[in-house]
Formats: structure tokens, C-alpha cells, sequence
């Protein structure tokens, strides 16, 4: 299930945070495609094991391509919690702090 599906723009996704205009600019920009792309590098970041958000967050923003070079680190953090809320992923900890953070793939149904 994608943000869009879930009744989200890209941008209702930040809103309430203090972003530049560059930053606000770059996500108008973004399309559905896009955000296929980016959830596709975030859940291919992933498996069963635990890992910090914030470290997935920081690879795929490294590994990213230059159009998207101005997207903000809290955006990447959205697409994450919207993948949490799809059941695409699991959670652990305060979804607020990257750094402590844990996320790793959804177990499929009677899979451990």
C-alpha cells in the first residue's frame, strides 16, 4: 500500500515540520513513482534482523539518486512510518527518535 493509497501527498506526509523552501520544493516534486522507489530502497535495506531507523534512513538517502539529493531526512522517516501503518514493516521503540529506533521487514503470515 502506497502513501497516495493511504489518502497521504508527499507533502501532508511533512507537514508540521520546519523545512526549507529547497526541501518543500524537492517533495512537490515527487510522484508516484517515485515514492515506489523510495520504499522499495528502504525495504530492500531490510530483513529479519532489527536495525536503527536512523541508519536505514542515512543509506538510503546516501545511495539515493541526485533527484532526490534534497529530500530531508524526516521525509525518508515518513515514508518509514507509513510503511509501519501499510504492515510492511515492523516497529520498535519511539518512532520520534531515528537513532533508537528499530525497524526490520513484516514477518509473513505464520512465518517466524
Amino acid at each position: 500500500m502506497e502513501m497516495m493509497a493511504l489518502g497521504m501527498t508527499p507533502d501532508a506526509a511533512v507537514d508540521g515540520i520546519a523545512l526549507d523552501q529547497e526541501a518543500r520544493d524537492a517533495i512537490s516534486r515527487l510522484g508516484e513513482h517515485d515514492l515506489q522507489k523510495i520504499d522499495r530502497a528502504i525495504l530492500s535495506s531490510l530483513g529479519r534482523e532489527w536495525k536503527k531507523a536512523g541508519f536505514i534512513t542515512a543509506g538510503v538517502m546516501i545511495a539515493a539518486p541526485d533527484e532526490y539529493e534534497d529530500l530531508p531526512e524526516m521525509f525518508y522517516a515518513s515514508r518509514i512510518r507509513l510503511l509501519a501503518e501499510a504492515s510492511r514493516i515492523e516497529t520498535k521503540g519511539d518512532a520520534l527518535s531515528l537513532k533508537t529506533f528499530e525497524i526490520r521487514l513484516a514477518t509473513a503470515a505464520g512465518v517466524a
